[in-house]
């Protein structure tokens, strides 16, 4: 039986892939987050229990430009590299820890994360008060996707609670990560809203900070989101 091998470090290594968009194995990971998080998982050693992302701290986020696609991705232990085709993606990995050792009361920086926000509903009692707190005709679904100013205000709940003051945010798009399961009836969707905030921001607790930057904020983050990336302003 393999003992399960959990990080030992207070710190995290974040990978660039640059994608050969011309390998069929990328389109088919582009177009399924699920097959992206396996692939991804490959950075990751063996023996990491019944939960393997969330022990090896994995967290990932697509990027698109005009140059190419990209996907950063940030885990808990050094990863192995030697386990993506050459053919796949080039990669480039640095340690997060001079980073993470710089965090400060007061000290500004500039953030960006693709988040899933969303509001749960845990019972129907809960339903049915924010459909009389929203004003709503019918009862709002178990899970609601947050847009716009709903989604702002989200993301600066979030961000507070995670050692940030957020001066400045910018939404820079609204995308869903679609995700491909097994079901009864053959193969079944789902989608995960996905939004970018990016922006600047104050420091006021940093020990909170390190926490998030290490294990991601909201949900989906195995497809995804919830990789904080800051960069000192």
């Amino acid at each position: 039986m393999t003992t399960p091998t959990a990080p030992t470090t207070d710190t995290a290594w974040l990978t660039q892939l640059r994608l050969n968009t011309r390998n069929r194995a990328v389109l088919t990971d582009l177009s399924d987050a699920n097959a992206m998080h396996r692939t991804l998982m490959r950075l990751l050693p063996d023996g990491l229990g019944e939960t393997p992302r969330a022990q090896g701290r994995l967290l990932y986020r697509v990027e698109e430009t005009d140059t190419g696609i990209t996907v950063l991705v940030q885990t808990g232990t050094r990863p192995l590299t030697n386990r993506i085709d050459p053919n796949y993606a080039h990669t480039v990995t640095k340690d997060l820890s001079p980073l993470l050792e710089r965090l400060t009361v007061g000290r500004p920086v500039q953030y960006r994360i693709a988040a899933n926000p969303v509001v749960q509903y845990g019972t129907l009692t809960d339903r049915k008060k924010a459909q009389e707190r929203l004003g709503l005709d019918r009862l709002p679904p178990a899970r609601r996707v947050l847009s716009g100013n709903a989604a702002d205000d989200w993301w600066y709940v979030r961000a507070a609670r995670s050692g940030l003051d957020v001066r400045t945010i910018v939404r820079n798009s609204n995308t869903s990560n679609d995700v491909t399961r097994p079901s009864g009836t053959g193969r079944t969707r789902h989608r995960h809203a996905i939004t970018v905030f990016e922006g600047d921001a104050t420091i006021t607790d940093p020990e909170a900070l390190h926490a998030v930057i290490l294990t991601g904020i909201g949900r989906a983050r195995a497809f995804g989101a919830g990789l904080l990336s800051l960069a000192f302003a």
